[in-house]
């Protein structure tokens, strides 16, 4: 599995970027235009220019939905309809679920919370474990390693 950014702009926060993760990586991004980033990449906002990429083929409006099977997200936030209180709304414990699912892509926002530093390591050790099952972590929060994507 291989996830390619291909000169891709979105709108006025992201210009011509261009990248290659492959299997086993971990790659934070910095700067401006993060979470919709990661939105572009599940489909859900087009990219102005450019073109996204997983496995080869190329990410349209249309094949969005086959990709999304490929793909766990965990958002920055979760909102929780009143009535409902099954949903998990705690941070690591959507990280664990997504990890759980052994979706090929994890893509991975930033806490809307600062974590405390027993969570940063608990997440840290959740990223690298999906990372050595040979899957493409693309985070927000990124306490593992130097390997960046500037936006």
């Amino acid at each position: 599995m291989m996830l390619e950014l291909h000169n891709v702009t979105i709108g006025e926060l992201i210009k011509d970027l261009s990248a290659t993760i492959e299997e086993g990586q971990i790659v934070g991004m910095r700067g401006k235009g993060k979470s919709t980033l990661l939105r572009a990449i599940m489909g859900l906002i087009p990219v102005s220019s450019g073109h996204i990429c997983i496995d080869g083929e190329m990410l349209t409006q249309k094949s969005a939905t086959y990709f999304r099977r490929f793909l766990a997200y965990v958002p920055q936030r979760i909102s929780v309809p009143e009535g409902f209180t099954k949903v998990p709304t705690d941070y690591v414990e959507l990280l664990r679920l997504a990890v759980q699912s052994n979706k090929k892509i994890l893509l991975v926002d930033e806490p809307d919370k600062p974590l405390n530093s027993q969570q940063q390591e608990e997440a840290a050790r959740m990223m690298s474990d999906a990372a050595n099952d040979g899957r493409i972590v693309l985070t927000v929060f990124n306490p593992l390693n130097d390997n960046y994507i500037d936006l």
